[in-house]
């Protein structure tokens, strides 16, 4: 008996998961991706999409409460009523095994993956049209319940011109990454400032590239609040690579993986646009410096120039922009 058991179980255990379609109390949210030419008259998009269902978790709040080492007693109204908006993005079951299709605004239909862990993404191929637009559009085909389904878009960059990779926190966002309290309480308690200094470079970079990639550590949940404050404060629209984790314990991760994250979303610029010049932006605070001299070394003749907050004040002369001989530090 006991052997008939274990038999089952095993079964049981290698049976494949079955797929399922969205459910109305299911949620969409689409991370603002990529698009470039293919050749052979194709335009590739990135979509990226995560399925998830709402949940109360009074735990994700409190978790953050110990994190931050910041007692409820201690925290404003004001404070307390943005801790619940920011911790409820944690607050969610994500999705395995959910099936779906996208519609773009020619009309066309393309199968994504089943989600694993809530995410699902593809390289859909359309056709070029004469005139691309900058912005391509899409969302998810299953209209019944659309208040609980966003619009999906891909910024299209033609083959060649001028892209900016940009670091998000301490770079355009006042975050202070070196102190883990304070970047706990400025993530989920205070509003988002923006850099002292950043409003310059942009109005830079504006005049000499037409395509934005921000590239950062920050968990992919908080990308709505990150895209609120990005509208708020009129920064140029563009693609966003942020970590996917979907642990609030992991919110703060390693240097090795934010290294590797880092590194991996760069690559795939590069390799998406092999025709363009880049580009780069960061600050001192963490790896920028070395991540984007790694790609100096790899890509001599790519990258015009790097700029850098240098919120550790070192100056022109650090060993750390010995590789850059295009250098501007605000």
């Amino acid at each position: 008996m006991h052997r008939l058991l274990l038999l089952l179980a095993l079964v049981v255990v290698a049976l494949p998961a079955q797929s399922a379609e969205l459910k109305a109390d299911e949620y969409v949210r689409f991370i603002p991706g990529i698009a470039y030419d293919m050749g052979n008259d194709e335009i590739g998009v990135e979509v990226k999409a995560f399925v998830y269902e709402k949940e109360s978790r009074p735990l994700v709040t409190l978790t953050l409460s110990v994190l931050t080492g910041i007692g409820m007693e201690e925290v404003t109204a004001r404070q307390k009523q943005t801790l619940d908006a920011r911790s409820a993005l944690f607050r969610v079951d994500f999705e395995g095994n959910k099936t779906f299709a996208v519609r773009f605004a020619d009309g066309s239909v393309h199968a994504m993956p089943k989600t694993r862990d809530g995410k699902s993404a593809e390289r859909v191929r359309l056709k070029k049209p004469d005139a691309p637009q900058r912005e391509i559009r899409f969302t998810v085909d299953q209209p019944e319940f659309p208040e609980n389904v966003e619009n999906g878009v891909a910024f299209y960059a033609a083959p060649e011109g001028v892209s900016v990779i940009l670091d998000i926190d301490d770079t355009v966002k006042d975050s202070n990454v070196l102190d883990r309290k304070a970047l706990l309480i400025n993530a989920f308690l205070n509003e988002y400032q923006a850099v002292a200094g950043i409003a310059p470079v942009f109005e830079r970079l504006r005049e000499k590239a037409d395509a934005f990639h921000y590239v950062s550590a920050s968990p992919v949940q908080l990308y709505p609040v990150l895209q609120e404050f990005f509208t708020r404060e009129n920064f140029p629209c563009g693609s966003f690579h942020l970590r996917d984790t979907t642990d609030i314990h992991d919110f703060i991760t390693t240097k090795n993986k934010l290294r590797a994250h880092k590194r991996a979303a760069i690559e795939r610029l590069f390799a998406a646009y092999p025709q363009r010049k880049f580009i780069l932006v960061g600050d001192t605070g963490e790896s920028d410096p070395e991540i984007y001299a790694e790609f100096k070394r790899k890509y001599p003749q790519r990258i015009l120039e790097a700029i850098f907050h240098d919120i550790t004040q070192e100056g022109r002369d650090s060993v750390r922009f010995k590789d850059f001989t295009d250098l501007l530090l605000y």
